[in-house]
């Protein structure tokens, strides 16, 4: 029996963001461990009723140990996979299977006896397959269509209400033209049935695949692959009108072209698209990047990402949704700053709909980037608009960071600053925070052990706070410090999170990860609290916490 707790009395909404908390859904990751969940499942019925859905909402059936060709037994990564009746709640289903297990009719046949015989589950909305490829078989091409055939169905009615089936390959494979023929008949019909693919091949060093039949598909809304395959430009074009999310990795500007011209050079408008990814590892190149005069392919486009260089030489992706488009993410580089100069991405009134702007930098800044970091700097911090704008990964000192911040004079723009491989002492991160007036959450290595503002050593503090307390950075309230292992917090890096705390009226939590100290930052930070220089403060510093993350 259930014992009555504070949890019983908790609205639905609140005990559920705790459950949340507790497995991970915090991060990007679908799950940390859910063997935490466990204890969560005997608190009290509200709680219980909350849990079970997400402690089963994650099920994988293996048919394969290895991605090799040899024919494995099935097994069961979890008791409670198959046997526990709350099975019916899961929400996603992986299955991990070999390519010719399910051309030889032999996945079937395991799908069909114990331990997975009547498997059934009716809430799944999302398959992920992960399939190993593997040799040629050889059989009769009528046999292997009609265990294809089986296997779909046999799919259908596992997880009968299934929308997304994600698609998985993995090993080294010898291309064949019957092998290829096998593994689109199989992608077909599989992504036939949810209107939408998913699908990433992961093998490097074998060829590309043909996919004529997922070529010829109709009605598809959306189109995810992390593969460079000339397949799914074709495919995009082909849905052009249905297509509502794209996300592709391309390696040259002919293949961006590619999604907006067909081979006949006509060109192909995309009325419902929201959402396009481009990516890849598009090489600079001496070619001019292609022109597209008077047309609007993206009308309806939200969410934009860049993930490489700018691939056009004029504004095709800005026209004709300055009223639509929201989230905007860039890579940075001399194209995309070109760019978004020449076609005033930035101004007041050009977009008057953007939310968010993302701009990232991929390893160093070279020369055919930047003259130098500072200016890619001066470029990233004094956008003139008051769209929120987050900027990760580029790497510059400490210094070369204050340089930037302190000669500029409109940094009002930047809510998210993230550099992870730079350490700042307190008097760095005080003048940014002062400089950056929306900043709210910064992410830089340990810091480094300086005095504090105008001379101020630690023993000075309370006089300090007493005679000259100004409260800085209205917004700021998270240090998000990445540890390298070489340098990691200490005491007295902790007292200065202290500091920051009692000049900044909001800053009430940090976070390490990687740290060697795991566990034990809440430690050092009573300990620094109920010392003689914190002590008279201790009142104010009690909401603020240094977590590991």
């Amino acid at each position: 029996m259930y014992a009555l707790t504070p949890f019983q009395f908790l609205p639905s909404h609140i005990a559920r963001l705790v459950a949340n908390y507790v497995v991970g859904y915090r991060d990007s990751r679908r799950f940390r461990d859910m063997k935490l969940l466990r204890p969560l499942l005997y608190v009290c019925h509200n709680m219980r009723a909350i849990t079970l859905p997400l402690y089963f909402g994650f099920f994988r059936l293996t048919l394969a140990s290895s991605v090799s060709n040899s024919p494995m037994e099935p097994k069961r990564r979890e008791s409670k996979d198959l046997d526990h009746p709350a099975r019916h709640l899961a929400r996603y289903l992986e299955i991990e299977l070999n390519e010719v297990d399910i051309y030889s009719g032999r996945a079937l046949q395991m799908l069909s006896c114990e331990p997975y015989d009547g498997c059934l589950f009716p809430l799944a909305r999302q398959v992920a397959f992960t399939i190993g490829l593997g040799e040629c078989i050889w059989a009769e091409q009528s046999v292997v269509a009609a265990n294809i055939s089986a296997f779909v169905q046999h799919i259908k009615q596992t997880a009968p209400v299934a929308n997304t089936y994600q698609l998985s390959t993995k090993g080294p494979r010898v291309v064949t033209p019957t092998m290829d023929n096998h593994f689109d008949d199989l992608a077909t019909q599989l992504f036939r049935l949810v209107g939408q693919i998913e699908y990433y091949h992961s093998c490097a060093n074998s060829l590309e695949l043909q996919l004529d039949g997922v070529c010829n598909l109709v009605r598809i809304r959306d189109i995810t692959t992390g593969h460079n395959n000339s397949t799914f430009t074709r495919l995009a074009r082909r849905n052009a009108l249905t297509l509502e999310s794209l996300e592709i990795n391309l390696s040259s500007t002919s293949g961006f072209a590619d999604t907006i011209q067909d081979t006949d050079g006509v060109y192909v408008t995309y009325p419902r698209l929201t959402t396009l990814f481009l990516g890849g590892g598009m090489a600079a190149s001496s070619v001019p990047p292609p022109v597209f005069k008077d047309i609007v392919p993206f009308p309806s486009l939200r969410c934009l990402t860049l993930s490489q260089r700018y691939p056009f030489g004029d504004d095709v992706f800005f026209r004709g949704n300055a009223a639509t488009l929201e989230h905007l993410s860039l890579w940075l580089g001399i194209s995309t700053v070109a760019a978004l100069r020449e076609y005033r991405l930035f101004t007041p009134r050009s977009h008057p709909s953007l939310q968010r702007v993302t701009i990232r930098c991929f390893g160093d800044i070279t020369p055919d980037t930047f003259a130098s970091k500072a200016d890619a700097l001066r470029f990233v911090l004094s956008i003139g608009t008051q769209t929120p704008v987050r900027v990760t990964n580029i790497p510059v000192t400490g210094a070369e960071l204050i340089g930037v911040t302190t000669s500029l004079s409109n940094h009002a723009s930047i809510q998210v600053l993230s550099l992870s491989r730079t350490s700042l002492d307190l008097w760095q991160v005080v003048t940014l925070v002062k400089s950056l007036l929306l900043l709210s959450d910064l992410s830089t290595a340990p810091p480094v052990i300086g005095t504090l503002p105008d001379g101020i050593v630690l023993g000075e503090l309370p006089a300090y706070v007493v005679t000259t307390f100004v409260p800085m950075g209205p917004r700021f309230r998270h240090w998000r410090i990445v540890s390298h292992h070489d340098n990691d917090m200490g005491e007295d890096n902790v007292k200065c999170l202290l500091f920051l705390a009692l000049v900044c009226p909001n800053f009430t939590y940090a976070t390490t990860l990687f740290s060697p100290r795991r566990g034990l930052n809440m430690e050092m930070l009573e300990r620094a609290i109920a010392s003689d220089m914190f002590k008279p403060y201790a009142q104010r510093l009690q909401r603020f916490r240094y977590l590991d993350d």
